[in-house]
């Protein structure tokens, strides 16, 4: 992504209107102002509104080092949105870009400035999908993302939404890569237009879908109801004859640069499943000298450019006498060539990490941990579903669940591999038997395979847990919600809380709160997404009454 701005939540304003259209802009709107005389709808109508009227221009920061990961079925666009996130078709040229590495079923894209890391996974949405593919699918992930996930985009279609879409995406989030994974989520919908334009219908289409449609129920329950976890963008091809090609991708990419400017790293954790752990732990030397060379930059300057950072530095110290101001400019020359060292030492440990990672992928014992986390998930997957009845054909329940697909893809993942796993039906199910081992690989540990009700758990249960911890919350609180709040950010009329100080907060009223669960509270607290809870997003969350 292109990082040519100031601090995230200090969106850049485009301040050129149509009076200072180039040539081409003009004749952009020329095209859209035929589009609306001929077309009936509203939708031409907010987009040539929008060009009449300053956007922000987002930007992920330089250094921010931003982690993304794309999946979803194949159609959905994930390659579209790769290439309009990164600001060019680098996962159409991958072969010959360097910053991009593609492995079996992970392609990987690095931005120069270090704002961003983007990841499309292939072969997770195809029709047809193999357990190969998937221990694949774990291995490469967990290589391509040594230090976790910050953010998991789903990416689905303006359009119908499929059951075997909905067995996939239970299958990924809640078995292959655990619910950990859900507080990274967002849902991008696809070839979505009208919704880009018009929020207000998108909140109304949101809620109405929830109300009608089991399949976008069960997507919504995943992003914890909120429907600002949802984003829509209208990503047209740029050879196509359609109008406003240029005005609609600037106005997707936009919207998505800032989902992942305001995505709140600083309470909510990378996401890391217990197999990208242990690619970690193998390569823990390489992955503390990368951490620390990211920390080093930050330090040196978070969220500002070189350029910016020596502009507004000569700006400070213009007028003052010859000795100062020599004096400031050494300073602002040294604070640029540390700024260099540090990235270059990056950069150094990176491709460190990069060789060290290339020979964890090739050692036996890595190879067989990835199929063995990869048939843990699917074992639990059938354990899961297969003993669940079949729904009765011609009854309502048939139309609003997901076990016939589910069940449809356990045989899929089993019939494409030459081999089968044990059915779980209810009936027959014995506690101490484990699942049969899958051709060509040594069986697991009976235990590790049947950890299923340890480590898996419904959305419910985690609700409830939520639940729990907030009414601990706020039984710790002394005094009203107001004089809580005013003690963390003062008393100005626009004060937020940040992500950093929200995580403060939560571990001084309760130093047990792991990170996971800290996220969990800002989820439910920050229920507007823009990275900040203010005062009424506060009061709702513990549950105090404001007096104004």
């Amino acid at each position: 992504a292109e990082a040519t701005g100031d601090d995230a939540a200090k969106p850049q304003h485009d301040d050129a209107g149509i009076g200072s259209s180039s040539g081409a802009d003009l004749g952009a709107k020329a095209s859209l102002q035929s589009f609306a005389s001929a077309s009936s709808g509203s939708f031409a109508e907010s987009v040539i509104c929008s060009l009449r009227h300053p956007q922000r221009q987002w930007v992920v920061p330089p250094d921010s080092n931003l982690t993304v990961m794309m999946f979803g079925m194949t159609g959905a666009g994930k390659s579209s949105l790769g290439n309009l996130i990164a600001g060019s078709d680098v996962f159409e040229a991958a072969d010959d870009t360097a910053s991009v590495t593609n492995l079996d079923s992970v392609m990987r894209y690095e931005a120069a400035d270090g704002s961003i890391v983007l990841m499309d996974t292939i072969g997770l949405g195809d029709t047809e999908i193999d357990q190969d593919q998937v221990v694949s699918s774990i291995r490469d992930v967990a290589l391509s993302a040594p230090l976790g996930i910050d953010v998991l985009l789903f990416v689905m279609r303006n359009a119908r939404i499929t059951d075997d879409a909905i067995a996939r995406l239970i299958y990924v989030t809640e078995y292959l890569w655990g619910q950990e994974c859900l507080l990274n989520l967002y849902i991008v919908v696809t070839f979505a237009n009208r919704y880009l334009v018009r929020k207000d219908e998108a909140l109304q289409w949101i809620e109405r879908q929830a109300e009608i449609n089991w399949r976008f129920k069960h997507i919504y329950n995943l992003v914890g109801n909120n429907p600002n976890r949802f984003v829509f963008v209208d990503n047209p091809d740029p050879m196509c004859e359609e109008p406003g090609v240029a005005e609609r991708q600037a106005a997707s990419r936009n919207i998505m640069l800032k989902t992942l400017a305001q995505h709140p790293k600083d309470v909510i954790p990378p996401f890391s499943n217990n197999f990208m752990k242990s690619a970690q732990k193998l390569t823990q030397k390489e992955v503390d000298e990368l951490m620390s060379s990211q920390k080093e930059i930050r330090e040196l300057g978070k969220d500002e450019s070189s350029t910016t950072s020596s502009r507004e530095d000569q700006l400070e110290v213009s007028g003052l006498d010859k000795k100062t101001e020599a004096e400031g400019r050494r300073k602002i020359e040294d604070l640029r060539q540390r700024r260099e060292d540090a990235r270059r030492r990056k950069k150094q440990a990176g491709q460190a990490l990069k060789r060290r990672l290339e020979e964890v992928k090739q050692t036996p014992a890595f190879q067989r941990q990835a199929v063995q986390e990869a048939d843990k998930a699917t074992a639990r997957f059938a354990s899961a579903y297969e003993r669940v009845p079949d729904p009765v054909p011609g009854k309502l329940v048939a139309s609003g669940t997901p076990v016939v697909a589910c069940k449809r893809m356990i045989s899929t993942l089993a019939r494409n591999m030459g081999r089968r796993l044990t059915s779980y039906k209810q009936n027959s199910l014995k506690p101490d038997a484990p699942p049969s081992p899958m051709r060509g690989h040594a069986a697991p540990p009976k235990e590790e395979l049947l950890e299923a009700d340890e480590s898996v758990h419904s959305l419910e249960v985690s609700e409830r847990a939520l639940d729990l911890l907030i009414s601990k919350y706020r039984s710790f609180l002394r005094g009203s919600v107001r004089e809580n709040f005013d003690r963390l950010v003062g008393s100005r009329p626009s004060a937020s809380l940040s992500p950093i100080a929200f995580q403060m907060f939560v571990s001084e009223v309760d130093p047990t709160i792991n990170q996971f669960q800290a996220g969990g509270l800002w989820r439910r607290g920050d229920a507007n997404c823009d990275g900040q809870m203010d005062l009424s997003e506060f009061a709702m969350l513990f549950g105090g009454k404001l007096d104004y």
